[in-house]
Protein backbone atom coordinates (compact mmCIF):
# COMPACT_ATOMS: atom_id res chain seq x y z
CA UNK A 1 0.00 0.00 0.00
CA UNK A 2 1.35 3.36 -1.05
CA UNK A 3 1.46 6.14 1.50
CA UNK A 4 0.22 9.55 0.61
CA UNK A 5 2.45 12.54 1.11
CA UNK A 6 0.52 13.32 4.30
CA UNK A 7 0.94 9.74 5.47
CA UNK A 8 4.68 9.83 4.83
CA UNK A 9 4.95 13.07 6.79
CA UNK A 10 3.05 11.50 9.67
CA UNK A 11 5.38 8.47 9.74
CA UNK A 12 8.44 10.70 9.68
CA UNK A 13 6.99 12.80 12.49
CA UNK A 14 6.35 9.69 14.60
CA UNK A 15 9.89 8.42 13.99
CA UNK A 16 11.40 11.78 14.94
CA UNK A 17 9.21 11.91 18.04
CA UNK A 18 10.32 8.41 19.08
CA UNK A 19 13.97 9.35 18.56
CA UNK A 20 13.58 12.53 20.61
CA UNK A 21 11.82 10.57 23.36
CA UNK A 22 14.62 7.98 23.39
CA UNK A 23 17.23 10.73 23.73
CA UNK A 24 15.31 12.33 26.60
CA UNK A 25 14.91 8.99 28.39
CA UNK A 26 18.62 8.24 27.93
CA UNK A 27 19.54 11.64 29.36
CA UNK A 28 17.25 11.07 32.34
CA UNK A 29 18.75 7.61 32.91
CA UNK A 30 22.28 9.00 32.79
CA UNK A 31 21.33 11.84 35.14
CA UNK A 32 19.78 9.37 37.57
CA UNK A 33 22.86 7.12 37.40
CA UNK A 34 25.11 10.15 37.97
CA UNK A 35 23.12 11.19 41.05
CA UNK A 36 23.23 7.66 42.43
CA UNK A 37 27.02 7.56 41.94
CA UNK A 38 27.36 10.95 43.63
CA UNK A 39 25.34 9.78 46.63
CA UNK A 40 27.35 6.56 46.87
CA UNK A 41 30.59 8.53 46.74
CA UNK A 42 29.34 10.82 49.49
CA UNK A 43 28.60 7.80 51.68
CA UNK A 44 32.14 6.58 51.03
CA UNK A 45 33.57 9.97 52.06
CA UNK A 46 34.62 10.95 48.53
CA UNK A 47 33.76 13.90 46.30
CA UNK A 48 34.43 14.67 42.65
CA UNK A 49 35.18 18.36 42.19
CA UNK A 50 32.64 20.12 39.92
CA UNK A 51 35.53 21.79 38.09
CA UNK A 52 38.79 19.78 38.29
CA UNK A 53 41.80 22.09 38.54
CA UNK A 54 45.00 21.65 36.51
CA UNK A 55 48.06 21.64 38.74
CA UNK A 56 50.71 24.29 38.22
CA UNK A 57 54.26 23.06 37.95
CA UNK A 58 56.39 22.03 40.91
CA UNK A 59 59.53 19.95 41.36
CA UNK A 60 60.13 17.33 44.03
CA UNK A 61 62.37 14.25 44.24
CA UNK A 62 61.33 10.64 44.59
CA UNK A 63 62.99 8.11 46.92
CA UNK A 64 65.54 7.29 44.21
CA UNK A 65 66.56 10.90 43.66
CA UNK A 66 64.65 11.32 40.39
CA UNK A 67 62.88 14.57 39.60
CA UNK A 68 59.08 14.50 39.88
CA UNK A 69 57.03 17.34 38.36
CA UNK A 70 53.40 18.01 37.42
CA UNK A 71 54.04 16.27 34.09
CA UNK A 72 54.67 13.00 35.92
CA UNK A 73 50.99 12.91 36.90
CA UNK A 74 49.98 12.68 33.24
CA UNK A 75 48.87 9.45 31.60
CA UNK A 76 47.42 7.62 34.61
CA UNK A 77 45.44 8.04 37.82
CA UNK A 78 47.28 9.10 40.97
CA UNK A 79 46.37 8.86 44.66
CA UNK A 80 48.36 11.38 46.69
CA UNK A 81 48.64 11.33 50.49
CA UNK A 82 50.69 13.72 52.61
CA UNK A 83 52.37 12.31 55.71
CA UNK A 84 55.78 11.47 57.21
CA UNK A 85 57.73 8.35 58.09
CA UNK A 86 57.86 9.14 61.84
CA UNK A 87 54.08 9.50 62.03
CA UNK A 88 52.84 7.19 64.80
CA UNK A 89 49.25 6.57 63.73
CA UNK A 90 47.32 7.99 60.78
CA UNK A 91 50.15 7.61 58.23
CA UNK A 92 50.97 3.92 58.73
CA UNK A 93 47.26 3.12 58.98
CA UNK A 94 46.49 4.96 55.74
CA UNK A 95 49.45 3.43 53.94
CA UNK A 96 48.38 -0.04 55.06
CA UNK A 97 44.87 0.56 53.67
CA UNK A 98 46.37 1.82 50.40
CA UNK A 99 48.50 -1.32 50.26
CA UNK A 100 45.40 -3.49 50.60
CA UNK A 101 43.51 -1.38 48.05
CA UNK A 102 46.37 -1.65 45.56
CA UNK A 103 46.55 -5.41 46.01
CA UNK A 104 42.78 -5.80 45.51
CA UNK A 105 42.72 -3.96 42.16
CA UNK A 106 41.98 -6.52 39.46
CA UNK A 107 43.87 -4.76 36.67
CA UNK A 108 47.34 -5.07 35.22
CA UNK A 109 50.23 -3.38 37.00
CA UNK A 110 50.50 -0.83 34.19
CA UNK A 111 46.84 0.16 34.64
CA UNK A 112 47.03 0.61 38.40
CA UNK A 113 47.10 4.14 39.81
CA UNK A 114 50.31 5.58 41.22
CA UNK A 115 50.26 5.67 45.03
CA UNK A 116 52.25 8.68 46.17
CA UNK A 117 53.33 9.69 49.66
CA UNK A 118 54.51 13.31 49.91
CA UNK A 119 56.39 14.02 53.11
CA UNK A 120 55.55 16.96 55.34
CA UNK A 121 58.84 16.37 57.17
CA UNK A 122 61.65 16.84 54.63
CA UNK A 123 64.29 17.36 57.34
CA UNK A 124 64.01 13.76 58.53
CA UNK A 125 62.53 12.08 55.47
CA UNK A 126 65.61 11.62 53.32
CA UNK A 127 65.31 9.59 50.10
CA UNK A 128 66.77 6.61 51.97
CA UNK A 129 64.25 6.98 54.80
CA UNK A 130 61.39 7.22 52.30
CA UNK A 131 62.62 4.17 50.38
CA UNK A 132 62.93 2.07 53.55
CA UNK A 133 59.50 3.19 54.72
CA UNK A 134 57.71 2.44 51.45
CA UNK A 135 59.39 -0.97 51.17
CA UNK A 136 57.09 -1.99 54.04
CA UNK A 137 54.07 -1.43 51.81
CA UNK A 138 54.74 -1.84 48.09
CA UNK A 139 57.82 -1.46 45.90
CA UNK A 140 55.76 0.45 43.33
CA UNK A 141 54.72 3.21 45.74
CA UNK A 142 56.37 6.59 45.24
CA UNK A 143 57.76 8.79 48.01
CA UNK A 144 58.30 12.47 47.30
CA UNK A 145 60.35 15.03 49.19
CA UNK A 146 62.01 18.38 48.56
CA UNK A 147 62.48 21.74 50.18
CA UNK A 148 59.73 23.22 52.33
CA UNK A 149 58.62 25.75 49.71
CA UNK A 150 58.31 23.13 46.96
CA UNK A 151 56.29 20.81 49.20
CA UNK A 152 54.07 23.71 50.31
CA UNK A 153 53.45 24.59 46.67
CA UNK A 154 51.92 21.19 45.93
CA UNK A 155 50.25 21.00 49.35
CA UNK A 156 48.42 24.28 48.77
CA UNK A 157 47.16 23.11 45.38
CA UNK A 158 45.78 19.93 46.97
CA UNK A 159 44.23 21.71 49.99
CA UNK A 160 46.65 20.11 52.42
CA UNK A 161 47.48 21.92 55.66
CA UNK A 162 50.11 21.19 58.31
CA UNK A 163 51.26 22.61 61.62
CA UNK A 164 53.75 21.76 64.31
CA UNK A 165 57.37 20.68 64.20
CA UNK A 166 60.08 22.99 62.90
CA UNK A 167 57.82 24.08 60.00
CA UNK A 168 54.94 25.36 62.18
CA UNK A 169 53.00 26.98 59.37
CA UNK A 170 49.65 26.03 57.95
CA UNK A 171 49.53 25.49 54.21
CA UNK A 172 46.42 24.90 52.16
CA UNK A 173 42.81 25.92 52.09
CA UNK A 174 40.45 26.74 54.91
CA UNK A 175 38.57 23.54 54.16
CA UNK A 176 41.58 21.36 55.01
CA UNK A 177 41.14 19.27 58.16
CA UNK A 178 44.21 18.56 60.26
CA UNK A 179 44.80 15.22 61.90
CA UNK A 180 46.06 15.97 65.39
CA UNK A 181 48.37 13.39 66.92
CA UNK A 182 48.05 12.62 70.61
CA UNK A 183 50.52 14.47 72.82
CA UNK A 184 52.06 11.32 74.24
CA UNK A 185 52.91 9.89 70.81
CA UNK A 186 56.43 11.35 70.80
CA UNK A 187 59.36 10.97 73.11
CA UNK A 188 60.43 14.27 74.70
CA UNK A 189 64.00 15.30 75.31
CA UNK A 190 65.35 15.81 71.80
CA UNK A 191 64.85 18.48 69.19
CA UNK A 192 64.43 15.68 66.64
CA UNK A 193 61.39 14.32 68.49
CA UNK A 194 58.40 16.19 67.18
CA UNK A 195 55.08 15.52 65.55
CA UNK A 196 53.45 17.30 62.63
CA UNK A 197 49.70 17.71 62.44
CA UNK A 198 48.56 17.41 58.85
CA UNK A 199 45.57 16.89 56.59
CA UNK A 200 44.69 13.24 56.19
CA UNK A 201 42.70 13.21 52.95
CA UNK A 202 43.78 11.47 49.75
CA UNK A 203 43.83 13.59 46.61
CA UNK A 204 42.86 11.94 43.32
CA UNK A 205 44.78 13.32 40.34
CA UNK A 206 43.40 12.50 36.90
CA UNK A 207 45.43 11.30 33.89
CA UNK A 208 45.13 14.88 32.62
CA UNK A 209 47.05 16.15 35.65
CA UNK A 210 44.02 17.73 37.34
CA UNK A 211 43.00 17.72 40.98
CA UNK A 212 39.92 15.64 40.23
CA UNK A 213 38.52 14.29 43.50
CA UNK A 214 39.17 13.85 47.21
CA UNK A 215 38.78 10.92 49.62
CA UNK A 216 38.32 11.95 53.23
CA UNK A 217 39.34 9.92 56.29
CA UNK A 218 38.85 7.48 57.85
CA UNK A 219 40.30 5.40 55.03
CA UNK A 220 39.36 1.75 54.56
CA UNK A 221 40.69 -0.30 51.67
CA UNK A 222 37.27 -1.45 50.43
CA UNK A 223 35.89 2.08 50.56
CA UNK A 224 38.93 3.39 48.66
CA UNK A 225 38.40 0.66 46.06
CA UNK A 226 34.69 1.41 45.57
CA UNK A 227 35.29 5.16 45.46
CA UNK A 228 38.15 4.82 42.98
CA UNK A 229 36.06 2.65 40.67
CA UNK A 230 33.21 5.18 40.72
CA UNK A 231 35.54 8.14 40.23
CA UNK A 232 37.33 6.61 37.24
CA UNK A 233 34.01 5.80 35.54
CA UNK A 234 32.89 9.44 35.81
Amino acid sequence: MKLTRRGKSAVIAFVLFDLALAVILLDLFQLSASREAELELRELGATIYPEPRPLSDFELRDQFGNSFTANDFLGGWNLVFFGFTSCPDICPLTMAELKQFYRALEVSETDKPRIILVTVDPARDTPEAMANYLDNYNENFIGLSGDVDSISNLATQLYVAQSGGPYDEAAGAETAELHNHTEDSSTPGSTSDYLINHSAHISVISPQGENFAVMRPPHRDQDILKAFQLITKH
